[in-house]
């Protein structure tokens, strides 16, 4: 098909076309310069899209609110393993924190699998290292041991410490339909930090992200509290990039519900008060305001 200035057209230049101009301009009329008509339509749209904004290749955003300089000027150099396992629908998230963890650790340092079960057969580098005394599952539970109490690992080995990356809900999913999970040593963090991943709603006071989880646990791992800095910086950045093009801050569950039950009291009380007021009003008076009403 071609156009009145002799231009081709493709299929998508067509569904661009079909987008951008009203229904009504391709009824057809019987008139004798319907297709006249027709192509000129055609000609006033633009044959080339707009262009996209140029992304940076290394943090994968655009140049605008490129993140790049605040990743570290070399890999992180640590003797620990991360092992990501990453549900599905965080990888699709726009504010997903594995690829700030991409761009400050070494490659053959951080291993990220995706999805919901993890077979064996699909796995078995996975499962053969989950029972090793130096393979830690960074998880809560009863039975977790605490972080900060582990010794070093015998000279020459590593720690390889697995971390579950979703909502929580999702972290809980993938951990309950593993079971081989429940083999690995399971340790959780105790901690008094508060979460700077501001941008996204957490559990309670206590949660975090997990590239802050795991930038606290490298730094007790590797006895270095320069590593969380280092980790956490670029996070603080792209809270802030985000504020600044008009995110709101979400505060933990826990704030929230203190909120909402502090609003409930103040509401209690000022009915408390309005009844107080209501029963101390004389027979005269509550008529009065009865009247007053209507």
């Amino acid at each position: 098909m071609g156009n009145a200035a002799g231009a081709s057209w493709n299929l998508s230049q067509i569904h661009t076309a079909q987008r951008l101009i009203p229904l009504d301009k391709f009824k057809m009329a019987d008139q004798e310069d319907n297709d006249s008509d027709f192509f000129r339509t055609f000609a006033d749209v633009p044959l080339n899209p707009p262009e996209k904004r140029d992304m940076c290749a290394r943090c994968k955003r655009p140049l605008s609110v490129c993140l790049c300089a605040h990743f570290p000027s070399k890999f992180l150099q640590i003797s620990t393993k991360i092992h990501v396992l990453q549900h599905p629908r965080e990888e699709s998230r726009l504010l997903t924190t594995v690829p700030l963890l991409e761009a400050c650790l070494p490659p053959e340092k951080l291993v990220i699998r995706r999805g919901r079960r993890f077979f064996k057969n699909d796995w078995p580098d996975l499962h053969k290292m989950i029972n090793k005394s130096t393979t830690l599952l960074l998880y809560p539970g009863p039975t977790a041991e605490n972080i900060k109490t582990l010794e070093q690992p015998p000279p020459g080995e590593h720690y390889d410490i697995i971390v579950l990356d979703g909502t929580w809900r999702q972290a809980r999913d993938i951990f309950n339909n593993n079971s081989f999970l429940c083999q690995a040593r399971q340790v959780q963090l105790e901690h008094d930090h508060i979460s700077e991943y501001v941008i996204r709603t957490q559990p309670n006071s206590k949660s975090l992200c997990t590239i802050e989880a795991i930038a606290l646990s490298l730094s007790l791992l590797e006895d270095n509290d320069e590593i969380a800095e280092v980790l956490i910086r670029p996070l603080r950045a792209l809270c802030k990039i985000q504020l600044d093009h008009g995110a709101v801050v979400h505060f933990n569950k826990d704030h929230e519900d203190e909120i909402m039950l502090r609003a409930q009291k103040q509401e209690r009380c000022q009915n408390r008060k309005m009844n107080g007021e209501i029963e101390a009003m004389t027979d005269e008076q509550k008529v009065k305001s009865q009247l007053d009403d209507t």
